[in-house]
Protein backbone atom coordinates (compact mmCIF):
# COMPACT_ATOMS: atom_id res chain seq x y z
CA UNK A 1 0.00 0.00 0.00
CA UNK A 2 0.99 3.49 -0.46
CA UNK A 3 0.07 6.91 1.07
CA UNK A 4 1.86 9.64 -0.23
CA UNK A 5 4.92 8.28 -1.31
CA UNK A 6 5.75 6.18 1.74
CA UNK A 7 5.33 2.14 2.29
CA UNK A 8 2.93 0.63 4.37
CA UNK A 9 6.58 -1.14 6.02
CA UNK A 10 7.71 2.20 6.55
CA UNK A 11 4.54 3.80 8.29
CA UNK A 12 4.34 0.42 10.68
CA UNK A 13 8.25 0.83 11.40
CA UNK A 14 7.15 4.86 12.61
CA UNK A 15 4.35 3.52 14.77
CA UNK A 16 6.09 1.04 16.31
CA UNK A 17 9.56 1.97 16.89
CA UNK A 18 8.75 4.06 20.02
CA UNK A 19 6.88 1.66 21.86
CA UNK A 20 9.97 -1.41 21.02
CA UNK A 21 12.41 1.43 22.18
CA UNK A 22 10.52 2.01 25.49
CA UNK A 23 9.75 -2.03 26.18
CA UNK A 24 13.36 -2.37 25.84
CA UNK A 25 14.37 -0.05 28.30
CA UNK A 26 11.93 -1.22 30.66
CA UNK A 27 13.16 -4.96 30.32
CA UNK A 28 16.73 -3.91 30.38
CA UNK A 29 15.48 -2.50 33.92
CA UNK A 30 14.36 -5.50 34.94
CA UNK A 31 16.92 -7.33 33.93
CA UNK A 32 15.16 -10.22 32.02
CA UNK A 33 17.13 -11.73 30.01
CA UNK A 34 15.69 -15.16 28.51
CA UNK A 35 12.20 -15.84 26.57
CA UNK A 36 9.82 -13.05 27.27
CA UNK A 37 5.93 -13.44 26.41
CA UNK A 38 4.08 -11.01 23.74
CA UNK A 39 0.23 -11.05 24.00
CA UNK A 40 -1.74 -9.66 21.34
CA UNK A 41 0.10 -7.89 18.83
CA UNK A 42 2.12 -10.32 16.39
CA UNK A 43 4.01 -6.34 15.39
CA UNK A 44 5.80 -6.18 18.43
CA UNK A 45 6.71 -9.70 18.72
CA UNK A 46 7.96 -9.55 15.47
CA UNK A 47 9.92 -6.40 16.33
CA UNK A 48 11.29 -7.60 19.62
CA UNK A 49 12.37 -11.12 18.06
CA UNK A 50 15.15 -9.66 16.82
CA UNK A 51 16.94 -9.15 19.88
CA UNK A 52 15.51 -12.03 22.17
CA UNK A 53 13.91 -15.19 22.51
CA UNK A 54 9.83 -14.20 21.98
CA UNK A 55 6.63 -16.22 22.10
CA UNK A 56 3.57 -14.63 20.73
CA UNK A 57 0.46 -15.41 22.50
CA UNK A 58 -3.29 -14.96 21.83
CA UNK A 59 -2.83 -13.46 18.21
CA UNK A 60 -6.10 -13.46 16.15
CA UNK A 61 -6.33 -16.36 14.12
CA UNK A 62 -4.88 -14.27 10.53
CA UNK A 63 -1.89 -12.81 12.38
CA UNK A 64 -0.85 -16.18 14.02
CA UNK A 65 -0.60 -18.00 10.49
CA UNK A 66 1.52 -15.43 9.48
CA UNK A 67 3.68 -14.84 12.32
CA UNK A 68 7.18 -16.97 11.70
CA UNK A 69 8.17 -17.24 15.52
CA UNK A 70 6.52 -19.50 18.39
CA UNK A 71 3.16 -18.85 19.01
CA UNK A 72 0.92 -20.33 21.85
CA UNK A 73 -2.19 -19.27 23.69
CA UNK A 74 -2.20 -18.08 27.30
CA UNK A 75 -3.63 -21.22 28.48
CA UNK A 76 -0.40 -22.94 26.69
CA UNK A 77 2.30 -21.60 28.49
CA UNK A 78 3.92 -23.23 31.68
CA UNK A 79 3.38 -20.77 34.57
CA UNK A 80 6.85 -18.97 35.28
CA UNK A 81 8.13 -19.83 31.96
CA UNK A 82 8.88 -16.45 30.81
CA UNK A 83 11.27 -13.85 32.73
CA UNK A 84 8.80 -10.79 31.12
CA UNK A 85 5.74 -10.90 29.53
CA UNK A 86 4.63 -7.73 27.21
CA UNK A 87 1.16 -7.24 27.06
CA UNK A 88 -1.24 -4.66 24.82
CA UNK A 89 -4.78 -3.68 25.63
CA UNK A 90 -4.10 -4.73 29.55
CA UNK A 91 -7.06 -5.20 31.90
CA UNK A 92 -7.09 -5.72 35.71
CA UNK A 93 -7.96 -9.36 34.73
CA UNK A 94 -5.32 -9.72 31.96
CA UNK A 95 -2.62 -8.73 33.93
CA UNK A 96 -3.62 -11.02 37.09
CA UNK A 97 -3.44 -13.39 34.09
CA UNK A 98 -0.28 -12.74 32.71
CA UNK A 99 1.29 -12.54 36.12
CA UNK A 100 1.23 -16.41 36.36
CA UNK A 101 3.44 -16.73 33.47
CA UNK A 102 6.67 -15.11 34.99
CA UNK A 103 8.64 -16.76 38.14
CA UNK A 104 8.16 -14.62 41.45
CA UNK A 105 10.57 -11.17 40.04
CA UNK A 106 9.74 -11.71 36.71
CA UNK A 107 8.52 -8.30 34.64
CA UNK A 108 5.34 -7.24 33.24
CA UNK A 109 4.95 -4.95 30.78
CA UNK A 110 1.63 -3.37 29.70
CA UNK A 111 2.01 -1.28 26.15
CA UNK A 112 -1.14 1.01 26.49
CA UNK A 113 -2.58 4.75 24.46
CA UNK A 114 -4.33 5.44 27.84
CA UNK A 115 -4.28 7.57 30.57
CA UNK A 116 -0.89 6.85 32.79
CA UNK A 117 -2.69 6.79 35.90
CA UNK A 118 -5.50 4.44 34.98
CA UNK A 119 -2.09 2.24 33.47
CA UNK A 120 -0.29 2.85 36.65
CA UNK A 121 -3.77 1.69 38.74
CA UNK A 122 -4.19 -1.59 36.84
CA UNK A 123 -0.69 -2.88 37.17
CA UNK A 124 -1.06 -1.86 41.33
CA UNK A 125 -4.15 -3.39 41.50
CA UNK A 126 -2.70 -6.72 40.19
CA UNK A 127 -0.12 -6.89 43.16
CA UNK A 128 3.12 -5.63 40.86
CA UNK A 129 5.97 -3.70 42.49
CA UNK A 130 8.80 -1.57 41.15
CA UNK A 131 6.68 0.19 38.85
CA UNK A 132 8.48 2.50 36.14
CA UNK A 133 6.33 4.74 33.41
CA UNK A 134 7.71 5.45 30.26
CA UNK A 135 6.34 7.84 27.25
CA UNK A 136 6.28 8.49 23.81
CA UNK A 137 3.80 10.57 22.49
CA UNK A 138 0.59 9.22 23.49
CA UNK A 139 2.01 5.99 23.87
CA UNK A 140 2.58 5.00 27.68
CA UNK A 141 4.72 1.91 28.33
CA UNK A 142 4.60 0.74 32.13
CA UNK A 143 6.27 -2.13 34.05
CA UNK A 144 6.45 -3.58 37.40
CA UNK A 145 7.52 -6.79 39.21
CA UNK A 146 5.69 -10.02 39.91
CA UNK A 147 5.44 -11.02 43.43
CA UNK A 148 4.26 -13.92 45.04
CA UNK A 149 2.62 -12.76 48.65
Amino acid sequence: MELIGYSAAMLDGLFITPAVTLIDEALAAAKASGAIAVVGSARLAKALADKREVIAVDLPPRAAKKHAGKVATLDELVPGSVVAVVGVLATDAKVTAWMRLVPDGGAIVTVDRNDAVEASRRVLCAGLRALEQRKSGRLVVTSGRATDY
